[in-house]
């Protein structure tokens, strides 16, 4: 009896993982770039306009992007390790995704996350006299996450353009 070959397409699980790598950082990245489109207008705001849309418009963006890049790390770091042992052609994009959304996700925490915290203690009548360096920070650091993540989205779409070229994993060669 000879042994049935599984090509990625009938993995179930797999076309799941990478459906949902690809998804959470589309998400993730549509959260991050929309902050990029509004940085030249918003650096010439007032410092009480700024603030108050600061802590206004952006409670959604965390509720929904932040997991969604949660999801999107975990997700894509997985799919790289099974392509490093299933399918190396893939390997390297889905590991330069896996590595920008990991480093997406560190400038958040290093960067923007202690400025929300910094703004949410600022009240309105008294911003600080240095507050556009807190607002750069923020701005930039968005700035960066939407350049990485717009990255990662690139290269997982490339790792499966890649396969549907006619490169197979590695069980469909045997």
């Amino acid at each position: 009896m000879r042994p049935t070959l599984r090509t990625t397409a009938q993995l179930p699980a797999l076309r799941l993982l990478r459906f949902s790598s690809i998804m959470s950082t589309a998400l993730a990245m549509t959260a991050a770039v929309a902050h990029l489109l509004e940085l030249p207008a918003k650096r010439r705001y007032e410092p009480a306009v700024y603030v108050r849309l600061h802590r206004t418009l952006y409670w959604n963006f965390g509720r929904i992007a932040g997991p969604a890049e949660a999801v999107a790390v975990l997700t894509t770091g997985v799919l790289a390790w099974w392509h490093r042992r299933h399918h190396p052609a893939a390997f390297s994009p889905t590991a330069v995704a896996a590595g920008s959304l990991t480093a997406a996700h560190g400038t958040f925490w290093a960067i923007v996350s202690p400025v929300n915290v910094e703004m949410a203690g600022w009240p309105l009548d008294a911003i600080p006299g240095d507050w556009t360096a807190a607002r750069d920070r923020w701005e930039y650091g968005h700035a960066v996450r939407a350049c990485l993540l717009t990255g990662a989205l690139a290269a997982l779409v490339w790792s499966n353009v890649g396969e549907s070229s006619g490169s197979a994993p590695r069980e469909q060669q045997r």
